[in-house]
């Protein structure tokens, strides 16, 4: 469970410097007219926020199943 758990965390991290690559890309295209640069920085933060969000509801769920466990001891 710990492995899934971490894996889920990775992927919260990854998603959150994907957004991060997404805005600079973004701020890049916007300063320099680059639409596809544009585009390309909207659509990394989109993709950011969603990887994100799935490895946080991940995370979430590997903690209640492990709460469950735990309970089940006593």
């Amino acid at each position: 469970m710990a492995t899934f758990r971490r894996k889920a965390a990775e992927q919260e991290i990854k998603g959150v410097g994907q957004r991060v690559k997404g805005v600079a890309q973004e701020v890049v295209g916007r300063a320099s007219g680059d639409r596809d640069m544009r585009a390309r920085g909207e659509a990394n933060q989109v993709a950011g926020h969603v990887r994100s969000r799935a490895g946080e509801a991940a995370r979430k769920a590997a903690d209640a199943v492990n709460r469950e466990k735990t309970r089940g001891r006593r």
